[in-house]
């Protein structure tokens, strides 16, 4: 009669946000995705490119890419006829360990899925987990764990130009990337946190046993 869903879990004392921010104007955006078309990577970096076309004066900040798949040769030469290859830097794959440190690393998180790839945005709560504001495309689970607005923004999927113009207004106004980054955090720790929802489960489990022995 009734379906009740719980999400995945986020340890809260792994995902935690770095120290310090240091007062300088380096901004990293960055992803941590399997680099295959589904997840909208060319989408990322044709959006990262038309930022550096609307901000020339930008000659720091950079766009970290984390992750290994299909599509690393045809997104790095997408970089270099873009003309951006010496402001994206391709990691490659990391331990799901240093998952925590790589997004600390960095200032805004981007996932710019397309079609119905993303069932639920594990790594966008692992990011706001870690303090981060994101910016998302409106596919699959992706808006259900963002407020549009409060902690990222949510984009059309497969528009370069709407996600170029979030960049810019992430990336020039720090104080609106705490903002939102610390409202990320509350909200993943609400809603999200491994603890609030292993208890959720529990619940479920002991309402489905009371349930069962009133039959």
């Amino acid at each position: 009669d009734r379906i009740t869903v719980v999400p995945f879990g986020v340890d809260m004392d792994r995902f935690t946000p770095r120290a310090v921010h240091a007062a300088t104007s380096h901004v990293v955006v960055g992803t941590v995705k399997t680099l295959a078309p589904k997840y909208g990577i060319d989408t990322l970096i044709r959006a990262f490119e038309r930022y550096l076309h609307f901000m020339p004066s930008d000659l720091t900040t950079t766009l970290r890419i984390v992750g290994k798949g299909p599509q690393r040769e045809a997104l790095e030469a997408l970089a270099f006829t873009l003309g951006c290859t010496s402001r994206i830097r391709f990691v490659g794959a990391v331990p799901h360990e240093r998952v925590p440190d790589e997004l600390r690393s960095m200032d805004v998180f981007v996932a710019l899925s397309r079609a119905d790839s993303e069932s639920f945005g594990v790594a966008v709560i692992e990011a706001g987990a870690c303090g981060l504001p994101v910016l998302v495309s409106d596919v699959g689970g992706l808006p259900e764990v963002v407020e549009d607005g409060v902690t990222g923004r949510i984009v059309p999927h497969d528009d370069v130009e709407a996600a170029a113009h979030a960049l810019v207004d992430l990336i020039t106004d720090a104080s609106l990337r705490k903002q939102w980054g610390a409202s990320a955090r509350e909200r993943v720790a609400t809603h999200y946190s491994w603890d609030r929802c292993v208890d959720r489960m529990i619940a479920v489990l002991e309402e489905a046993r009371h349930a069962a022995d009133r039959t």
